[in-house]
């Protein structure tokens, strides 16, 4: 039986008239790592707020182990403004971090002004810590950080974007390593090397994890098992996120079968009931109930989608072309010379690290920014849609539906067919009741995704998406893939869902460190060309190593090692001792001398621990070659 560390006795949440979850009792087990899932504003960040000790339960009680430590990354980082990076990653009760941000403090203290007491308390505290040795933490959290895009440690919270501020809040939460991890959306403002970095990280974790994610190769890859929220009520399925699916297409076949019983025996009891008074009055009346129960009772909902295909203007021969476009900031250039001509239907993605100037083309193709050089050329018949990471200011006051109404209180699809807002809310998840409510009621993911559609109902040809994904639900992420694959004109993406590349696009524009490199194809394809390079890469350099080899073995044949490859293996031998002692001292002095290294110096030191690695890898090929041939030759 595996061992609860949270147990949830007869919950029950409910805001205004809003159930979030009827009452029900589970335990979360430790080393489980879980998934939460349902649409947004169905309650999974209320979820994680109370397991978090955030937001009170109506009634109800949790218990957790005794001890438990608990980590929880929310949607909007709570840090201070006023501490440098390496305070704020340090902010715990935790007493070797306490020490660790005290030394931080007064080390940026002395930086500005020295002073004979701040010196003398510094080596007090340098002693405490490698007394403990405890420089282990500090190199960890150079680690993390520099995994994370950052180098100049000592940057105030105030000065950071809100993606690097929410890098910086995940920073923290692991590097508590706490027993239980919460994490709401965890792989927003990271891009696809650390969301895939993250990925292994938390499949290898030892604890539990309870995690939000839009993500479905994240959820595949990290949860061995599925929460689902949905109209109040709480279910567990085993396993991830695929296996979840097929459960539900599962659930789904068996609700058809007992749906068609159901209308089966309906035809028949109406039969009945048809036969005229005089019979109805002889039957009992339980029978006149149950037939009204198989009126009301249906296994299936009812809400069939709408075609969200609208209706849109016809492109013309020039698109849109991008001429020898150049950009830089700070002396730094994003892309130079850069050029390209859309054609009818491109599904283009765009990908990158962090700040390498995704969002700046996007800015300079709508026009919000001007280019250094070059020049962007939009046609005639070509109207933008613009989906910004940043949505609109509501007006918290207004309803959903007159939100929309605001913009047209009709919408005309791709078949030529009207609807009305109000029928195109519900196609956007929006039901009856919700369409009544104030914006200002709306979770943060219920007003994106109506962003989302007001971004889209006006029929342009030409849709620009700046990281659509993030903070909205799968269910509503399908919603969109389905439109975008049935949409008449180009789609151009910035994202980091490696998921809704593969399902979108075909086509990548790649931004790199000496510029912007086209590629035909999705990111998996793109993965799979990747990786066939680095193999292609290793078996070339092998090949090439053994026809250096075969050059070097004389052809006659031999009975020993030749003197110069004896003194050759001895020399190996020694080399190899020396090379891995370099390394043992490398890591000592990276953990050791944390206090001092600046993100200069851990940048140098990782340097060369990954070049004396490459070093005595060859090292150790060349000494593996040679005592092979001495094995041969002594058989």
């Amino acid at each position: 039986m595996a061992e609860n560390i949270v147990s949830l006795e007869k919950i029950v949440k409910s805001f205004s008239d809003k159930i979030i979850f009827e009452e029900t009792s589970f335990g979360i087990h430790r080393n489980v790592k879980i998934g939460l899932v349902g649409i947004n504003g169905c309650g999974k960040s209320t979820f994680l707020n109370i397991i978090a000790g955030i937001e009170p339960l109506d009634f109800g009680k949790i218990t957790f182990r005794n001890k438990l430590t608990i980590g929880y990354l929310q949607q909007t980082p709570q840090l201070n403004n006023d501490f440098t990076i390496f305070e704020q990653i340090y902010y715990s009760e935790n007493e070797n971090f306490v020490l660790l941000r005290k030394f931080h403090k007064i080390s940026y203290l002395l930086e500005k002004k020295y002073s004979i007491n701040l010196a003398e308390e510094q080596q007090q505290i340098i002693e405490e810590i490698e007394r403990k040795e405890i420089w282990k933490i500090e190199a960890k959290a150079k680690q993390f950080l520099s995994i994370f895009g950052f180098t100049d440690f000592n940057r105030k919270i105030k000065t950071l974007s809100g993606g690097e501020r929410r890098r910086i809040d995940l920073a923290k939460v692991l590097m508590n390593e706490p027993d239980l991890l919460i994490l709401d959306e965890p792989t927003n403002h990271l891009d696809i090397d650390t969301i895939e970095w993250l990925q292994e990280y938390f499949a290898e974790y030892n604890g539990t994890i309870i995690f939000v994610t839009h993500d479905r190769y994240f959820l595949d890859a990290v949860c061995n098992k599925i929460m689902e929220i949905n109209s109040g009520k709480i279910r567990f399925y085993e396993g991830n996120y695929s296996e979840y699916l097929q459960k539900k297409q599962m659930e789904l076949i068996d609700m058809h079968r007992k749906e068609t019983r159901r209308v089966s025996q309906l035809k028949r009891e109406m039969k009945w009931l048809q036969r005229g008074a005089r019979a109805r009055s002889s039957k009992p009346k339980n029978h006149i109930d149950r037939v009204k129960e198989l009126i009301d009772k249906s296994y299936l909902t009812t809400n069939q989608d709408l075609d969200i295909s609208f209706m849109t203007k016809r492109l013309g021969k020039t698109i849109l072309e991008i001429n020898n476009l150049s950009k830089s900031f700070d002396s730094k250039n994003l892309f130079l010379n850069f050029s390209h001509v859309f054609q009818k239907n491109d599904r283009i993605g765009i990908i990158g690290a962090n700040g390498c100037g995704k969002t700046t083309l996007i800015k300079l193709i709508t026009t919000k920014m001007k280019a250094d050089v070059g020049n962007i050329k939009i046609g005639i018949n070509t109207q933008i849609a613009y989906f910004q990471q940043n949505h609109d200011e509501f007006s918290e006051d207004m309803s959903v539906i007159d939100y929309i109404k605001q913009y047209s209180h009709n919408i005309r699809t791709a078949d030529g067919q009207l609807h009305s807002a109000s029928q195109m809310l519900k196609t956007f998840l929006f039901d009856g009741k919700m369409q009544q409510s104030r914006v200002s009621s709306l979770s943060g993911g219920e007003k994106k995704r109506l962003y989302l559609m007001k971004s889209l109902m006006f029929g342009s040809n030409f849709i620009i998406l700046d990281e659509p994904t993030n903070d909205l639900d799968i269910k509503t992420l399908e919603i969109l893939e389905t439109y975008l694959d049935a949409y008449n004109g180009c789609v151009l993406v910035v994202s980091h869902d490696r998921y809704f590349l593969d399902r979108v696009i075909d086509y990548l524009f790649i931004f790199e460190e000496d510029g912007i490199r086209k590629f035909p194809g999705n990111y998996s394809d793109y993965l799979l060309v990747k990786r066939f390079k680095k193999e292609e890469e290793a078996i070339i350099e092998k090949e090439t190593k053994k026809q250096e080899l075969k050059t070097k073995v004389k052809i006659k044949k031999k009975t020993k090692l030749t003197f110069n490859e004896k003194k050759e293996l001895q020399k190996l031998e020694m080399e190899i001792s020396d090379l891995e002692e370099t390394q043992s001292k490398l890591f000592q002095k990276m953990e050791q001398e944390s206090a001092t290294l600046t993100h200069i110096d851990f940048a140098e030191i990782s340097q060369k621990i990954k070049e004396n690695e490459e070093f005595l890898f060859s090292k150790m090929e060349r000494w593996e070659e040679l005592e092979n041939i001495k094995a041969e030759l002594e058989k």
